[in-house]
C-alpha cells in the first residue's frame, strides 16, 4: 500500500479533514474539533500540557505554535501509520 498525506482542510463548526492519497485514490478522514485532532499527533501527556495551555511540543527540533500546522507537519512525517484506517 503506498500513501501520501495531502493536507488538512479546515470546515466550519471547528471540524478537519485530513487528506490522503491511498494507492491513487482520495481517501479522507473526518474528526470533529480541535482537540480530537491533536489527540491524534499528540502524546498523552503532550495532548494534557497542550489541553491546559501548556503548548505544542517541539517537532523535530522546531517550535510551531499553529495547531493544525502542526498537525500537517506531524502527520506527513509519519502518513504510513495511518494506512491501517485504510485497509480492506
Amino acid at each position: 500500500m503506498t500513501i501520501k498525506f495531502a493536507g488538512i482542510d479546515a470546515i466550519p463548526a471547528d471540524c478537519y479533514i485530513l487528506n490522503f492519497n491511498v494507492d491513487g485514490k482520495y481517501e479522507t478522514i473526518f474528526y470533529q474539533g480541535i482537540e480530537e485532532l491533536m489527540s491524534t499527533v499528540l502524546t498523552g501527556d503532550e495532548w494534557v500540557g497542550w489541553l491546559s495551555g501548556g503548548g505544542l511540543p517541539l517537532l523535530n527540533g522546531k517550535k510551531i505554535d499553529d495547531e493544525v500546522e502542526f498537525a500537517e507537519e506531524y502527520i506527513d512525517k509519519t502518513a504510513d501509520d495511518f494506512c491501517v484506517l485504510f485497509e480492506n
